[in-house]
């Protein structure tokens, strides 16, 4: 049986997702605040010049909770 295209990007997102969630896990603690894994994140991402925004997003967090680690 074929996979549809639809299936198959359901089946990327997914994997994306599990990989976020990974991401996650290291960079914030289990009370929701930024760990030092997730503080070396940050400082890598901003280094790429990654808006303090998409950062926000991805660790679920505010952008104004990022700037102490500006």
């Amino acid at each position: 049986m074929a996979i549809s295209p639809i299936q198959l990007q359901i089946k990327e997102l997914e994997e994306k997702s599990k990989t976020l969630d990974k991401i996650i896990s290291v960079a914030k603690t289990s009370g929701g605040r930024i760990s030092p894994d997730g503080k070396n994140l940050i400082y890598i991402l901003r280094s790429a010049n990654v808006p303090k925004s998409d950062i926000a997003k991805i660790l679920d967090v505010t952008p104004s909770a990022l700037t102490k680690y500006d």
